[in-house]
């Protein structure tokens, strides 16, 4: 089940007992990482850390893959609350860059956690994994209503900018898990692909700003 970054509407009875239960494994699940158990622990174990019968992470997951695929559902869904509990001012530019540093933030606040888990998105599964779709949306709201895009450059913008982003910010948090990247300077390499991203939709005042941040 995806987590949309649309403000949620009010769930059932139903709904809400069933989302405490999906909570409760994926709490287990990131209390085993963060305690070092790599990405392929046992389905046996996380049931015995959440406290729940062995079947359960089955019955509301169905696969150890889908488990992880919901801890980085979950990790953006915090990233998307924390941006609009923050809310940023300014334009478009200061927007995604306050989305970076958030997203970094919060990253390096489980920094074991997080590495395993977006690690584990690597994995081919049979279903249709919705990290791109999720990252899309994530960065959508950052870019808001495209305040600061010149005009005639909007519509591109509305096209390929998230995508782009997402890919960048994808890539830095790849290089960072692989320990190419230090925690240090994740946050700059990822300011950097915004405002690299970000140049050619612009007016000159503001693509000469951008240009700064990266001298």
């Amino acid at each position: 089940m995806r987590q949309s970054l649309a403000e949620p509407s009010r769930p059932t009875l139903r709904d809400r007992n069933r989302q405490i239960a999906r909570d409760v494994v994926l709490d287990a699940a990131e209390r085993l990482l963060q305690q070092g158990e790599p990405a392929d622990f046992s389905m046996r174990a996380l049931a015995a850390e959440a406290g729940v019968g062995f079947a359960t992470p089955f019955n509301h997951f169905g696969s150890k893959n889908a488990i992880m695929q919901a801890l980085s559902s979950r990790l953006i869904g915090r990233m998307a609350t924390r941006f609009r509990d923050e809310a940023p001012d300014g334009d478009t530019v200061d927007r995604v860059l306050a989305m970076g540093r958030i997203s970094i933030a919060l990253l390096l606040e489980k920094a074991a956690v997080h590495k395993a888990v977006v690690g584990s998105l690597g994995v081919a599964s049979p279903m249709p994994a919705s990290v791109r779709q999720n990252s899309r949306e994530l960065w959508s709201l950052a870019l808001g209503d495209l305040a600061g895009v010149t005009d005639d450059l909007k519509e591109l913008a509305q096209a390929l900018l998230a995508d782009q982003l997402a890919f960048s910010f994808r890539g830095c948090v790849s290089f960072w898990i692989a320990g190419e990247l230090q925690d240090e300077n994740l946050g700059r390499a990822v300011q950097a692909g915004a405002c690299i991203s970000l140049l050619g939709f612009t007016g000159a005042k503001r693509r000469a700003d951008l240009i700064g941040q990266l001298r």
